[in-house]
């Protein structure tokens, strides 16, 4: 499991809609769910995301690489724009009573580079934000 330190590295430090962060005018999944990026790696990121279906479980993928990779399971047929090359569940949580938020994380130098891309379970297929790199 290369990449277990992810699920640990990554916490939820709030649940707001701040615009601290530019968001993607450009459409994603049923709710317009976006979520942007920042920080230093290896070191501390931030994910902010937006246009959520509030108060839902959501999660947020790992890969290295993009490309296409269908889920099992819960959201089974949901098809993430990301490649299976080290593909995992970073976290799990809830998308906020605003379907917004905010968390934060150390990350090492192996996710540096990575893709990382949110889903909503709110039907089948879930909602999927866009996807976007973790800086190098």
């Amino acid at each position: 499991m290369k990449y277990a330190w992810l699920y640990t590295t990554i916490l939820i430090i709030a649940a707001s809609g701040s615009a601290a962060f530019a968001m993607h005018s450009q459409s994603y999944g049923p709710d317009n769910l976006a979520i942007a990026v920042e920080g230093d790696c290896p070191g501390r990121i931030t994910v902010r995301w937006e246009g959520a279906t509030p108060d839902r479980r959501a999660g947020l993928w790992f890969s290295r690489s993009q490309g296409s990779f269908t889920l099992p399971g819960p959201c089974a047929g949901t098809v993430l724009g990301l490649g299976s090359n080290g593909l995992r569940l970073a976290k799990i949580f809830q998308s906020g009573p605003d379907g917004g938020g905010v968390m934060a994380g150390r990350v090492p130098s192996l996710a540096c580079g990575g893709f990382l891309q949110m889903i909503v379970q709110d039907g089948n297929p879930c909602a999927t934000s866009n996807v976007v790199q973790i800086p190098q």
